[in-house]
């Protein structure tokens, strides 16, 4: 198959031995992948053709569909079907409103509950942190991971499994921003450092200077993109 530019993608392989749940899930992490790698905007993402381009039926296409619109990754529209979403100063904004009102607490009550077995995976998560940062091509997706890791185990050990599923679900939306940060010559190095110190005050147990490190990234962040949604003619800038 081929992706929004035209140019070859390998689609998932045969998939006719799984079950539509497993199917989906295939389906899923692959348009998911496409988007995160900037499908913009706007590109209508058509049933049956991506049925026929990944060798499925239309079912889990339909529900991987489903699921990213929940994740606020994809817009459905009734007969127009659906589009990937648009991005835009608004929904930024509302993302990280909401971000900062639940990540903030959670990093607050969890960091006095974390056991010295979670600090020290945070520990080795800060220190693959450093190891990708420190690199010439730094893998985006791996500092990525390391770095979530660090904060899904601090707001993990608040005990709020459905504050967490919440945090989870804003933190998808929220990476297409974030990215786009990165695209516009933001570099891994100046995210870092700020990473570093809400990993350090864990390590502390200072679950104050935890959440407001928290609420200052996701501030942080946000003066980053607004202008670069602000000046962007090619990105929308509504609902």
């Amino acid at each position: 198959m081929r992706d929004y530019k035209g140019a070859a993608v390998e689609a998932p392989g045969p998939l006719s031995t799984l079950s539509i749940a497993s199917v989906t899930e295939v389906v899923y992490a692959h348009l998911h992948r496409l988007i995160l790698d900037g499908m913009p905007p706007g590109q209508p993402l058509r049933l049956s053709s991506l049925a026929s381009d990944l060798g499925v039926s239309t079912t889990p296409v339909r529900m991987a569909l489903e699921r990213l619109a929940a994740d606020g990754l994809v817009v459905q529209e009734g007969r127009r079907g659906a589009t990937v979403a648009p991005l835009s100063l608004v929904d930024l904004k509302d993302i990280y409103a909401v971000r900062r009102c639940l990540e903030g607490p959670a990093a607050r009550m969890g960091v006095p509950r974390l056991t010295d077995a979670q600090t020290d995976l945070m520990r080795a998560l800060r220190r693959e942190m450093d190891k990708i940062g420190a690199s010439r091509a730094p893998a985006v997706d791996g500092y990525l991971e390391a770095e979530w890791a660090i904060h899904e185990i601090c707001y993990g050990a608040c005990g709020h499994a459905r504050v967490l599923k919440e945090i989870c679900s804003f933190r998808r939306q929220a990476e297409r921003y974030f990215r786009l940060a990165l695209a516009e010559g933001m570099s891994l190095l100046d995210d870092l450092q700020r990473q570093r110190d809400f990993c350090q005050a864990c390590l502390e147990r200072d679950a104050e200077l935890a959440e407001q490190i928290a609420t200052e990234l996701l501030d942080w962040t946000v003066d980053r993109v607004a202008p670069i949604l602000a000046e962007s003619g090619a990105v929308s800038d509504t609902i």
